[in-house]
């Protein structure tokens, strides 16, 4: 390990990483940004033609302040989980990075994915670690894959259990569906024996954090509700928000909000109220993005290393490596 790391001069890291970056996108990834913006366009439009977008700004602009706020707080203290998680993994593969580098870096990661998105806080912060501790590439990408999987499990717990609390008509009893719970754990830790076994010592406290953060994300969507001057419905309006969060795998802009929408017209809920929330949410998301810029503007504060040269961004987004 490094234990005098150089200071980066500001904004290189950023500037070697964009250029790269953009290389790629306009050689092979072209198409599949350009697939992501058409996709992107058309959900705005299916969302546009669907909703009343000026009802669903009378809901955004008479929002109550005081829950927006705990709505936010609520979402940034998820973010420290969050952070905490992909910490557990990286401890996993002998990397023990301080708790509070790592949420400096999580926040900065977070920064890159809403506002930059063609470099990614993923990439970023593999490229950081790698050049910074020497960690293999593929335990970096590993760890930040099994994030995702371990969220990804436990929206699907919070989702059952929202389905047996909101007002779904099942053929069958409702309560039955719980019992799928056990078999979601059960498929996560063998995927993680079988194929990430030396990840295996996280998988209680990541799931344990995945829960929390997922929780309280429920919470967040719970407040905004509240500022938006909702009380009934809401277990059906919670289910909808798990459920359009899956919709992240999408690979579009807007898919979550079209997601929320089309949900809650299958419930027979209120679309525009749908589309706040959804709004609302991100604009959580957006504010506790920003906070990572500050790492960027002020780079010394997060301790960054300097790369050299281009190269070593070329050899971190190598697979093979």
């Amino acid at each position: 390990m490094d234990s005098k790391p150089k200071h980066l001069k500001p904004y290189r890291l950023l500037l070697e990483f964009m250029k790269e970056k953009l290389k790629a996108i306009f050689s092979k990834k072209w198409v599949k940004q350009l697939i992501r913006l058409v996709l992107g366009i058309g959900a705005v439009y299916i969302i546009i033609n669907k909703v009343d977008l000026n009802k669903a700004w009378e809901y955004i602009i008479s929002a109550r302040p005081l829950y927006l706020v705990l709505a936010l707080l609520s979402f940034f203290i998820s973010r420290w989980f969050a952070a905490f998680r992909v910490n557990r993994l990286y401890q996993t593969q002998g990397l023990i990075l301080e708790r509070i580098m790592n949420v400096k870096l999580y926040f900065l990661g977070m920064f890159y994915n809403l506002f930059i998105p063609l470099i990614g806080g993923e990439g970023y912060k593999a490229i950081w670690l790698k050049n910074r501790f020497e960690t293999k590439y593929k335990s970096l990408v590993s760890a930040a894959f099994l994030d995702r999987l371990s969220g990804v499990a436990l929206l699907a717990v919070l989702s059952l259990i929202f389905a047996v609390l909101s007002s779904l008509n099942f053929e069958f009893e409702a309560k039955l569906i719980l019992l799928l719970i056990p078999l979601i754990f059960l498929g996560h830790y063998l995927f993680m024996k079988w194929f990430f076994k030396s990840f295996l010592n996280s998988w209680i406290p990541i799931s344990i954090h995945s829960f929390v953060i997922q929780a309280l994300q429920v919470v967040t969507t719970y407040f905004i509700l509240l500022a938006l001057g909702q009380s009934e419905a809401l277990m059906d309006y919670l289910f909808i928000f798990l459920l359009s969060s899956f919709a992240f795998v999408l690979p579009m802009i807007g898919a979550r909000e079209m997601a929320f929408v089309f949900g809650a017209e299958s419930m027979g809920l209120d679309m525009e109220l749908s589309l706040a929330v959804s709004l609302l949410f991100y604009l959580c998301t957006a504010i506790n993005s920003l906070m990572g810029s500050y790492f960027l503007l002020f780079p010394k504060k997060l301790d960054i290393k300097e790369i050299e040269s281009s190269d070593n961004l070329a050899v971190a987004s190598d697979p093979s490596n």
